[in-house]
């Protein structure tokens, strides 16, 4: 869908600007425009309908962070990742929020985490995909550089920046798990999903009369 709307989006700007040879350019453009603003319209409104916003957002920049240095495993699809994603992330910020309830102390669980995102970037960061192969050697370096730092600079953060238990538990399970995409259990795992989502997702289409009706 998202597709299809930049294609069409693309091809009246294109007219609109006489230039139409470019409008598949424009296509690609506004197409990751649209996905990154529907990615940020759900990990924004639906954690705060669930009441959880804090606690996703502290899991996902410590998520985040590090991927960009580490890289990892990541579904296939658009779609495929969104779903998975916005389940995982909802799914930890109710486990930090129950964690903290329950008396886990954030802090131990932060450092834990710290030690496992630095010794995952020793073994196997930076991790690439088929899709976006890290070719360059130089490149690699400095990401194998900046993966080691994440962790360093977490803990450091850790240590003199205030936060709720809850929030540093959230940070903590968030720079775990992308810690364990960059395994090569990591890249099972998310191979694994990325197929049951595929076959969730053709269940659907089928179960509204089959693909060749499907939009």
């Amino acid at each position: 869908m998202i597709h299809q709307l930049a294609v069409k989006m693309a091809t009246w700007l294109s007219k609109e600007v006489n230039q139409e040879e470019r409008a598949a350019v424009m296509a690609y453009g506004l197409e990751l425009l649209l996905g990154a603003l529907v990615k940020l319209v759900c990990f924004v409104t639906i954690p705060l309908l669930l009441g959880i916003f804090p606690q996703v957002a502290a899991a996902i920049v410590a998520s985040v962070v590090f991927r960009l240095a580490a890289g990892g495993a990541h579904c296939t699809a658009y779609y495929r990742c969104l779903t998975g994603s916005l389940v995982t992330f909802t799914g930890l910020g109710y486990l930090a929020r129950w964690l903290s309830l329950n008396g886990i102390p954030g802090e131990g669980m932060a450092v834990a985490a710290a030690l496992f995102a630095f010794f995952v970037a020793i073994l196997y960061a930076p991790a690439d995909t088929a899709a976006k192969p890290i070719s360059r050697d130089g490149q690699r370096r400095a990401l194998k550089a900046a993966s080691l730092l994440v962790p360093v600079v977490y803990l450091i953060l850790v240590q003199f920046v205030f936060a709720g238990e809850d929030l540093l538990i959230a940070s903590a399970l968030g720079l775990a798990f992308q810690s364990f995409t960059v395994t090569p259990a990591g890249y099972r795992f998310m191979d694994a999903l990325d197929r049951l989502l595929l076959r969730v997702h053709q269940f659907l289409i089928q179960d509204k009369g089959g693909v060749d009706h499907a939009v």
